[in-house]
């Protein structure tokens, strides 16, 4: 008799579908990569506002780096690490397409767990977009024009940010404080990660996971979504990816999925960072409609 776990998935191959790094050869040569690129575009854009606070967590910053024309819309970006790993320092190399194309780009820091719980840290990401709403104005950006992205944990946070019921969060603060949003790779649902090595430092029980999963809450902003990922990843993700675009339909949010040829996991984000690539179009026509 097999002993599953979650759905009809054993222990070894749940953790399978979600151990990209496994599944993805030559992920180091990524990262490598993405880091020589992102120090290059600090150095280009070096009056950049490096490290601003929207708290007072050691990890509670963002970077902002903006377009010469004033008021333009923000691409808000937040990384992915499965939560506990990674920095935004190292995802600088997308900030360049956008800002030449006259879109500012925030790159969003977080803390790790298991310094923190996954509640703590949805916290954060919930007050560091609070932020970037009420100081747009003076940070230099149009407020009233948010994009929210971010790549695989960051695609699961992205889900948090378009499934917050924000009024409640903050009197001051607008139901549909993004009004576009790309999450890329996410997970939606975290109840097969409890079932895996990935979950054990996010302080997760049943309850917590349903929580914190924006499959099981309301999309409150009806920000138009584009539900993007590799179209080699494994079939956990596209399922993932197809109940979440359910889910949202059912609310009346404006959304479709996006599978990217050809990428995987770790490449569908080259596709970001490429002016001519398949998501930054998608992103440059989201934002500006």
């Amino acid at each position: 008799m097999r002993d599953t776990v979650y759905l009809d998935y054993e222990a070894d191959t749940l953790y399978a579908e979600y151990n990209n790094r496994g599944k993805v050869h030559d992920y180091e040569d990524f990262a490598a990569d993405w880091t020589t690129r992102s120090d290059a575009v600090r150095a280009k854009y070096s009056e950049a506002s490096i490290d601003l606070r929207y708290g007072d967590g050691p990890r509670e910053t963002f970077d902002l780096f903006l377009p010469e024309n004033e008021n333009p819309p923000l691409f808000a970006f937040i990384h992915g690490g499965y939560w506990q790993w990674n920095e935004k320092k190292d995802y600088a190399f997308l900030a360049d397409s956008f800002v030449e194309a006259g879109i500012g780009f925030a790159n969003i820091e977080y803390a790790l767990c298991p310094s923190v719980t996954l509640e703590q840290l949805v916290d954060q990401i919930r007050r560091a977009f609070a932020h970037l709403w009420r100081n747009g104005e003076e940070l230099g950006f149009n407020r009233d024009h948010i994009m929210v992205c971010g790549h695989s944990a960051g695609g699961h946070l992205t889900g948090v940010v378009l499934t917050t019921d924000w009024a409640s969060f903050g009197d001051d603060l607008p139901s549909n404080l993004v009004h576009r949003g790309m999450p890329i790779s996410g997970v939606f649902d975290l109840e097969p990660i409890r079932h895996t090595p990935i979950g054990d430092p996010l302080g997760l029980d049943a309850a917590t996971a349903a929580m914190l999963s924006p499959m099981f809450n309301q999309p409150w902003a009806k920000a138009d979504t584009v539900i993007s990922l590799g179209a080699h990843e494994g079939r956990e993700f596209h399922r993932q990816a197809e109940e979440f675009a359910a889910h949202c339909r059912r609310q009346g949010t404006n959304v479709r999925i996006n599978s990217v040829f050809g990428t995987n996991h770790f490449s569908v984000l080259e596709t970001l960072a490429d002016p001519d690539g398949a998501l930054f179009k998608t992103a440059k026509e989201l934002i500006t409609s």
